[in-house]
Parts: C-alpha cells; sequence; structure tokens
C-alpha cells in the first residue's frame, strides 16, 4: 500500500522491505559466453544504491523478489546479507539448480541463493487476477505475484496498489516492447495525436499526427491491433504461452487504474520518477496518459518511409 517503502529496481516503485528485480552482476561463463560481443553497463548494484540513499539499507530487506532468472534481472543477491530471503516462480528449483560452478554450465551461480532462504512461489492456491495465477505476497493485498511463463521458466509479474484504488503492474519480460500491447479492441489508435511522436525533436508541442499516419504504419493497418502481434521463436522462450501471457496483460494496460510498466520501456525514462521518489500519485500526476503512445517515437522510420 501506499505507505510501505523499499525498491523496486526496474521501476523505482515503492514495495514495502522488498527488492524486485536485481540487476546485472558477473556472470557465469556459460551466459558470458553467449553475451559476447555485448555490452552491457551497470554503474552500480542495488545494495550500493540503498546504502548511499540511507533511507532503506540491505539489513532492513527481507525479500529479493526475481522476475525471473536472465542476466540483466538477477543482479547479485550475495551483496544483501544471507537473512534475506530469494523469491523465485514456479519451476525455477528444478530447471536451474544447482548453480556454477556446482554445475559447469548453470545458467545462475551457486552464491545467488547459497546460504539464505530459496523460496519458489506455489501458485497453485486457486487465487486469480484477470486470468494470471496469483499469490498475495503480504496477505493484505497490497502486492500480488502473478504466474506469467512463456518468456523464460519461472517467469513472474506483480500487481502493485498504489492507492486503494490504483496499481502498478510490473510487467518485467512479460513482453519487451508496448506495440505488443497498443492498440487493442479495448484501447483503440487516437483519431490523432498531440504532441506528435513524429516531430523534430520529438512531442514539440502544438505538433499533431493523424491518427491515419498511425493507421498507415500499422502492419494490418488495424487501429485495435497490436503492432507486434507475433512472436519470433527464441531459445528457451515458449512462444505460445508467452502470446498468451501478453494477452493476458493487454486489459491490464487498457485500464485506467492500472499502469503497466515494462522492464525495458524506455519510452517512460523523461515520465516517471525513480527511486527514491514514489509514483503512488501516477495517475494524478498524468503519468499514464503522458507515455502510453510514447513507444510509437520507435516507428519514426516507417512514418518517412512511407511519406516518400
Amino acid at each position: 500500500m501506499a505507505q510501505k517503502v523499499g525498491v523496486a529496481t526496474d521501476l523505482g516503485i515503492p514495495l514495502s522491505q522488498n527488492v524486485v528485480d536485481d540487476g546485472q552482476r558477473v556472470l557465469p561463463p556459460v551466459i558470458r559466453s553467449g553475451l559476447a560481443g555485448l555490452q552491457m553497463d551497470v554503474e552500480k548494484d542495488i545494495a550500493t544504491i540503498l546504502k548511499e540513499d540511507g533511507r532503506v539499507v540491505p539489513s532492513e530487506i527481507d525479500s529479493i523478489i526475481l522476475s525471473h532468472w536472465h542476466a540483466d534481472h538477477i543482479g547479485d543477491p550475495s551483496t544483501f546479507p544471507s537473512h534475506v530471503e530469494l523469491v523465485v516462480g514456479s519451476g525455477f528449483k528444478d530447471a536451474f539448480l544447482p548453480g556454477y560452478p556446482a554445475d559447469p554450465n548453470g545458467v545462475i551461480l551457486e552464491s545467488d541463493y547459497a546460504g539464505r532462504p530459496l523460496r519458489e512461489i506455489d501458485f497453485a492456491a486457486g487465487l486469480e487476477i484477470g486470468g494470471f495465477h496469483a499469490m498475495d505476497f503480504f496477505g493484505d493485498g497490497s502486492f500480488y505475484l502473478l504466474d506469467s511463463p512463456g518468456h523464460a521458466i519461472g517467469h513472474m509479474c506483480a500487481l502493485a496498489r498504489t492507492t486503494p484504488s490504483t496499481f502498478i503492474f510490473m510487467g518485467a519480460d512479460g513482453c519487451h516492447h508496448c506495440g505488443s500491447l497498443r492498440p487493442s479492441k479495448y484501447l483503440p489508435l487516437p483519431r490523432e495525436l498531440s504532441p506528435s511522436p513524429f516531430s523534430v525533436p520529438p512531442y514539440l508541442q502544438g505538433t499533431i499526427c493523424p491518427g491515419s499516419v498511425l493507421e498507415a504504419i500499422h502492419p494490418s493497418h488495424s487501429r485495435v491491433e497490436p503492432y507486434y502481434s507475433r512472436l519470433a521463436p527464441a531459445p528457451s522462450h515458449n512462444v505460445p504461452v508467452a502470446e498468451a501471457t501478453i494477452g493476458k496483460m493487454i486489459p491490464f494496460d487498457a485500464s485506467e487504474d492500472v499502469f503497466v510498466i515494462i522492464a525495458h520501456d524506455s519510452s517512460l525514462l523523461d515520465v516517471i520518477d525513480f527511486f527514491p521518489g514514489r509514483v503512488n500519485e501516477w495517475k494524478k500526476n498524468g503519468w499514464k496518459e503522458a507515455g502510453r503512445w510514447r513507444f510509437l517515437e520507435d516507428f519514426k522510420g516507417a512514418v518517412a518511409r512511407d511519406s516518400n
């Protein structure tokens, strides 16, 4: 609820004494080899950020909740005290234990979980929210974990209550681009968009983009189908299940009382506040409205080609 403190690292959302996704760090050899040639820079780990801010220190954290095991999300849990539990999704233990070096081909490190409680969420209790199997993490309706497989084994999203009637849907890697969620039958393309994402510079006050332009660059020229409706096959991804997860996310995204934020949505960087700021008043601040169609800037090349 609104008065709890803590941090969700991908989103900067106050959540209680818990950390959701822990960023990046040194990786197991099998992962390093797979990422050869890809540069990922991390200025500070989460434990350091918390220590420097001082309002919530690592020793006060109760849980680290991993949306999934991928290298850009798991961070280094070993930088937190051993009492801090590591919370993972369904199937994690069978799929990924033991870690490296006990398993030379392990995709996580033994140090991620060694010497600390490792809790795998059981979604069999029967709670369901918007089609997702869910778990009321605190038992008070303030924060729910959502079983959202497909992208990775054990992948979870989360639903955090920000006021009595509003929520933030923490989408993690449920999808990688907002074009997988918008437009939809619940949220059609606008008849016009102002300011225009295709102005120079983008979002120049007073500029207008006609909806016909947005429809013209849509692969199906549709106002009610997402720009991206098919996922490409990828190693370790279950594409049909991942697409089903996205389908469940779309109604949340269209709700005026739910702000869906996905981990790799850079279009929100200059819209929302990050830790140590709070996001409880996201609706009052107009963040969802301001950020809803900003992903369209990614399609400026298609607009330029269409106009030639």
